[in-house]
């Protein structure tokens, strides 16, 4: 058991320290779930006010919209615009061959979108990935936003038919597949609040927003739901003027609320099939992923736990003495142990209990103590009380006092075994 343990300990605690080092690094990455993933109004961290705040400054006008039909309207009447989807996987996937249609006039910049989404675009571009953490190379190429090194290159893209340009060793890309030209950013980096300072981050996130008149920003956290009723025989609707917002002037108006709360009456009322996409989330989807890696930290820290106390657990396992020790150098010690503790009750209880089981053994009898002092004193022809308050007494707070009480007993019991095997 002892070499198994050794054996099993490092392991398990290196286990560990990778398992620990895995799910910080997930706790800590952007979640395009969470309401302020890069979104313009948003100013923690991951959200992307900052970036919002500059392109208006450079004059580029930032609408938000909180659905997909309602972006591609608005960046289709805008037509000299770009569509900025910071969370393509959070699109419906009917919505994504709309894409196609926009006008060329527009862009649309994704930021990592995984392959059904490129597939549903007809974008097929190799992807590699992801790194670790988005690694920040030199541009690599002379596009007006290539002005400086940005972290990027989290997702590397390959080269692929129809493609216009590639930078950042693969972290940029722009393909061109007869609509209007897609291009695909392979991390969010450049574009939160905590990451404008660091290298060109800020400098390249507006030149590459901020190459049209206008910037539709699809300001997307949750999986869209079925379009609306007057969108199932094909009729965009256009937007709702209760949920537009422009970022720039500091209006939120367009907070995803009331968007949402419009989707849903006309999902309840419309398509059957939309109605149950509801249903597919379970209880599980009511908590953020931050709680999971937590709960998964404590189980394994737990289980760290339990492996490293591994001998403690269970029934109590005989093993043999390293070496002999001689009964009188035990007690001795106890009797140290005792003394240092102050434990004078203790220390005569051992010795009376030792003295009832010696008696009791010689007048086979049980274990009694009423029956045990009635026949000592029958023997001995002392009053039974006497007897008992030998046996069982307690000392006063001196050593003295103990000395005494455990000399009556002894003299107790060679009185009634004899002098010689009172002294064994």
């Amino acid at each position: 058991m002892k070499n198994w343990l050794k054996a099993a300990i490092p392991p398990a605690i290196a286990a560990a320290i990778v398992a620990t080092t895995l799910i910080t690094h997930a706790v800590q990455q952007p979640d395009p779930s969470e309401p302020t993933y890069l979104s313009p109004i948003a100013r923690t961290d991951d959200g992307a006010a900052a970036l919002a705040d500059r392109l208006t400054q450079q004059g580029v006008a930032v609408q938000r919209r909180t659905s997909t039909p309602e972006a591609l309207a608005a960046a289709t009447t805008a037509r000299n615009a770009t569509i900025f989807v910071p969370a393509p996987e959070m699109i419906r996937p009917e919505y994504l061959d709309d894409f196609r249609i926009v006008p060329p006039s527009v862009r649309i910049v994704l930021v990592a979108p995984n392959r059904s989404v490129l597939s549903k675009l007809d974008a097929l571009v190799p992807q590699a990935g992801p790194r670790w953490t988005a690694a920040a190379p030199d541009p690599g190429c002379n596009a007006a936003f290539a002005t400086g090194r940005a972290a990027v290159l989290r997702w590397q893209y390959a080269p692929a038919e129809g493609q216009l340009l590639s930078c950042y060793n693969g972290g940029v890309v722009e393909v061109d597949r007869g609509g209007p030209p897609i291009t695909l950013v392979g991390a969010p980096d450049p574009f939160r609040n905590d990451r404008q300072g660091e290298w060109s981050n800020a400098d390249f996130a507006v030149e590459l927003l901020g190459r049209g008149s206008t910037v539709v920003w699809l300001d997307l956290h949750e999986r869209e739901p079925g379009p609306p009723p007057d969108q199932v025989n094909g009729e965009p609707a256009g937007p709702d003027e209760g949920d537009r917002g422009e970022v720039g002037n500091g209006d939120e108006s367009g907070d995803s609320s009331d968007s949402r709360s419009d989707q849903g009456q006309g999902q309840s009322e419309g398509d059957p099939s939309a109605r149950q996409q509801p249903d597919e989330q379970s209880v599980l989807d009511a908590f953020p992923q931050a709680f999971w890696a937590a709960v998964l930290l404590v189980i394994l820290a737990m289980v760290a736990f339990a492996a490293a106390s591994a001998r403690r657990l269970g029934a109590p396992v005989t093993e043999p003495l390293p070496a002999r020790v001689r009964a009188s150098e035990t007690v001795r010690g106890l009797a140290g142990l005792y003394r240092r503790a102050g434990a004078r009750d203790a220390s005569l209880a051992t010795v009376q209990a030792a003295a009832l089981r010696r008696l009791a053994a010689h007048f086979d009898l049980p274990l009694d103590l009423d029956a045990v002092s009635n026949r000592v004193a029958a023997e001995l022809n002392l009053p039974a009380e006497e007897v008992r308050g030998v046996l069982v007494g307690e000392p006063e707070d001196t050593d003295d006092d103990l000395v005494l009480r455990a000399a009556a007993v002894q003299r107790l019991v060679s009185a009634v075994l004899g002098d010689e095997k009172g002294k064994q």
